[in-house]
C-alpha cells in the first residue's frame, strides 16, 4: 500500500512539474506573439498570406456547398483545416492571429515532444536543455507566431519519434538499454500512435511523406524482430492488427490526396506538375537565360546549402559552425552507443529530403552569405532544429557520464549553456533570418496590398470583385471584404464566366498585368472605367477597372 501511494504521489509531482513546464512554454509563445503582432510582422510571408485566405475561403466562399474544394490542390489540408475554428472570425483572420493559434500550439506540443524524446533516454536535466535550445530557437519563435506550418511538421515530425521509441522500448529486452526509461505505453498503442503522428505530419507538409516511408520500414523491421522473439499468439495477433493499421494509415495519405486533385483539378499530380507547384513557380521566378540555382541536379550541392540554412537557423558565424559541430559530435556520439541513442538518427532525414527536392525537385534556397547571395526558403534550415537540440544533448549527456568530478561537469554544462546562448544573442544582434527573410521578399508585395487596400475601402460594401486571387490575397484581407464578393480562380464555374465576360459579371476588375483578369479586360476596354493603376518597384502594374462608362 505505501509503495503504491509512493508511486502515485511521484506521478503527480511530475505531473504538477510538467503543467509548470507547459505553462512556461505557452507564456514564451503568446509573449512572442504579442511582440511580432506588435510590429506588423505576422504576414510578412506570402506563403502565411495564401495559407490563411485559403482557409478563410473554405468558410467564405461564394458556394459553400463546394466550398471544400477550396482547400486547393498544392498545400496539403490539415495546417488550412486546424485554422478554421478561428479563421471565420473576421479579426482574427485580418490579423493573422487565425493562422499564429494552430502555429503556437504546435510549437508548445513540439518542445514537450522534446523534452519526452530525450528524456527516454537520458537524465530530466539533459531533456530540459534539449527542450530550451528547441523552445528558444529565435527563428523558431518567430515562426510559430505565423500561418507557416514549419513549426505543425516539426510537432507530428517529433512525436512521431516519441511514440516510435516507445515502440522499441517496449519490444525490446531491458538490457539492450539499461539506462533507457521503461515505456510508457503497450507496444501496439505506441505503434497505433505513431501511425497518427506521422498522417499528421504527411497531411502537413510533402516531407512527412518520405519520413513516413523510411519509419515504415523500421517499425516493419522492428516488428519482424520482435515477432521471432515471442510466442504468444495473442499478443502476435494484437501486434499483427495494429501493424496493418499503421501501414493502411500511411498509405491512405497520398491515396486520398491524389484522388482529392484529381477530383478538383482534373488532374491527379497536379500539386507536382501543375501551375502552382513548386516547378511552374520556378519556371516562372527564372529569368530567360539565367544560370541554374545552386544545387540543381548537383546532390552534393543542395546539401550544401540546406545545411548551410540549418546553420543560419542556429547561429552568425562561429556561433552557427560551432553547434554544428557539436551537433554532428553528437551524432557520432549516438551511432557509437547506437543502441540507445539509435532512434535519434532519424531527425536527420529532413537532409535527404531536401538535398534531393532542391538537386531534382525544383525546389532552390538562397542564402544571403553564399551565392545569389539573396533570401529564398532560408527557413526550411529549421527543419533541422531538432537535430540540434537532441545531438547536443546527447553529446553533453555521453560527457558528462564520462566525468566524475563536480567542477568538471559543471565546465561542460557552463560551455555547453554559454555556446547556445552565445548562438542565439547573435541572432538576435541582426534578426532572425526567417525573418530578415520575409522581410526582404516582402517589401513589395505588401506596398502594393496596402494600396490596394486603400482603394478597397472606397468600394460599396456590396460591390462584386473579380480579381486574380493567387497574386494579392492581403489586400483583400487588409480590408476586410469577404471573399464570398469575390469571383476568383478557385470560384468554379463563376470564375471561367466572368473571364468571357466581365463587365456583365463583376462590378470592379482588378487587373494586375500578366494575369488572367489582365488578359480577360484588355478586349472590353471601351466598356470600362479606369478608376487607378498602382506600381510598385518588382511588382506588375495592378489596375482597377469599374463597369461602366463614366
Amino acid at each position: 500500500m505505501k509503495a503504491n501511494q509512493a508511486a502515485l504521489s511521484e506521478r503527480y509531482r511530475q505531473q504538477r512539474h510538467e503543467a509548470r513546464f507547459t505553462l512556461l512554454i505557452g507564456a514564451l509563445s503568446i509573449a512572442a506573439l504579442f511582440f511580432y503582432y506588435a510590429h506588423r510582422q505576422l504576414l510578412l510571408y506570402g506563403d502565411a498570406v495564401a495559407h490563411i485566405n485559403i482557409a478563410r475561403r473554405v468558410v467564405d466562399s461564394r458556394h459553400p456547398l463546394e466550398s471544400y474544394g477550396q482547400l486547393g490542390t498544392v498545400w496539403l489540408p490539415l495546417q488550412h483545416v486546424a485554422m478554421l475554428p478561428f479563421v471565420w472570425i473576421d479579426a482574427l483572420w485580418r490579423s493573422g492571429i487565425a493562422g499564429s493559434i494552430p502555429s503556437m500550439v504546435a510549437y508548445i506540443v513540439g518542445t514537450l515532444g522534446i523534452f519526452r524524446l530525450v528524456r527516454g533516454r537520458a537524465s530530466v536535466l539533459v531533456a530540459y536543455f534539449a527542450a530550451a535550445i528547441y523552445a528558444l530557437n529565435p527563428n523558431l519563435l518567430y515562426m510559430q507566431t505565423t500561418a507557416m506550418n514549419e513549426a505543425i511538421f516539426l510537432a507530428f515530425f517529433i512525436w512521431a519519434l516519441v511514440y516510435l521509441d516507445e515502440f522499441l522500448r517496449a519490444t525490446s529486452p531491458p538490457a539492450i538499454d539499461p539506462h533507457a526509461m521503461p515505456a510508457q505505453m503497450k507496444p501496439e498503442r505506441a505503434l497505433e500512435a505513431c501511425g497518427m503522428t506521422l498522417a499528421g505530419g504527411a497531411y502537413t507538409r510533402y516531407d512527412g511523406w518520405f519520413v513516413a516511408a523510411i519509419v515504415g520500414v523500421v517499425i516493419v523491421c522492428i516488428f519482424a524482430r520482435w515477432w521471432r522473439r515471442v510466442e504468444n499468439n495473442a499478443h502476435r495477433r494484437a501486434m499483427a492488427k495494429s501493424l496493418i493499421e499503421f501501414l493502411a494509415l500511411n498509405a491512405l495519405v497520398p491515396v486520398y490526396w491524389f484522388v482529392y486533385t484529381y477530383c478538383v483539378s482534373g488532374y491527379g499530380l497536379d500539386f507536382l506538375n501543375g501551375p502552382y507547384s513548386a516547378k511552374a513557380i520556378a519556371l516562372r521566378s527564372t529569368a530567360y537565360g539565367a544560370p541554374p540555382y545552386p544545387g540543381l541536379h548537383d546532390l552534393f550541392t543542395a546539401a550544401l546549402y540546406f545545411l548551410k540554412s540549418a546553420k543560419l537557423n542556429m547561429g552568425v558565424g562561429f556561433f552557427g559552425q560551432a553547434l554544428f559541430a557539436l551537433a554532428l559530435a553528437g551524432t557520432v556520439a549516438a551511432v557509437w552507443k547506437f543502441r540507445r541513442y539509435g532512434v535519434f538518427l532519424l531527425l536527420w532525414l529532413p537532409l535527404p529530403f531536401y538535398a534531393l527536392s532542391i538537386a531534382y525537385g525544383s525546389v532552390p534556397i538562397y542564402v544571403p552569405v553564399w551565392y545569389p547571395f539573396s533570401y529564398y526558403n532560408v527557413r526550411y534550415g529549421l527543419e533541422l532544429l531538432p537535430v540540434f537540440a537532441v545531438f547536443l544533448a546527447v553529446l553533453t549527456d555521453y560527457t558528462l557520464e564520462r566525468l566524475s568530478r563536480a567542477a568538471a561537469r559543471i565546465a561542460v554544462w557552463v560551455i555547453a549553456i554559454a555556446l547556445v546562448a552565445g548562438s542565439y544573442v547573435s541572432i538576435y544582434s541582426q534578426a532572425p533570418i526567417t525573418l530578415r527573410e520575409a522581410q526582404a521578399n516582402s517589401a513589395g508585395r505588401t506596398a502594393m496590398e496596402h494600396a490596394l487596400a486603400r482603394a478597397f475601402d472606397e468600394f460599396p460594401p456590396s460591390a462584386t470583385l473579380l480579381m486574380y486571387g493567387a497574386e494579392h490575397a492581403g489586400a483583400l484581407q487588409q480590408a476586410g471584404i469577404p471573399w464570398r464578393r469575390v469571383i476568383s480562380e478557385g470560384e468554379h464555374p463563376d470564375w471561367e464566366w466572368a473571364l468571357l465576360d466581365p463587365a456583365r459579371h463583376a462590378d470592379y476588375m482588378i487587373a494586375c498585368k500578366g494575369d488572367p483578369v489582365w488578359a480577360a479586360v484588355r478586349p472590353q476596354r471601351a466598356e470600362l472605367t479606369e478608376l487607378l493603376s498602382i506600381s510598385v518597384p518588382g511588382q506588375s502594374r495592378c489596375t482597377i477597372f469599374k463597369r461602366g462608362q463614366p
